[in-house]
């Protein structure tokens, strides 16, 4: 396809970056990662599926965090609502693993 209609009355000058964001991946009023995430992303939150509004607080998530050696490149990145960051973020941290303990450090007796 082409061309994609432009839905209702929108302008770029009625204030929702979030539509034109998602729409063309640029805006003025919007910092270009989150304007690109937005395209990339088609407007959605990959955490809970819904569409982003303008009034929503985004937040920029790494899918595999920079600690664990995660990149900063787009492929590692996603946009989240603020909610569904602090919801992901509390899950990574019950799926982090407690390292095996040296069975032979806990059987020697240094007295």
């Amino acid at each position: 396809m082409r061309h994609i209609q432009v839905q209702g009355i929108r302008s770029p000058f009625d204030g929702d970056w979030v539509y034109w964001s998602s729409r063309m991946g640029k805006h003025p009023e919007a910092p270009t990662r989150v304007a690109t995430l937005l395209k990339i992303q088609k407007g959605k939150c990959t955490h809970c599926g819904l569409f982003f509004h303008h009034e929503d607080l985004m937040e920029i998530d790494h899918k595999i965090p920079r600690s664990q050696g995660g990149k900063d490149s787009y492929d590692n990145l996603q946009l989240l609502h603020g909610h569904c960051h602090d919801a992901k973020t509390v899950a990574d941290k019950f799926a982090v693993t407690v390292p095996e303990i040296d069975e032979d450090y806990l059987n020697c007796n240094p007295f």
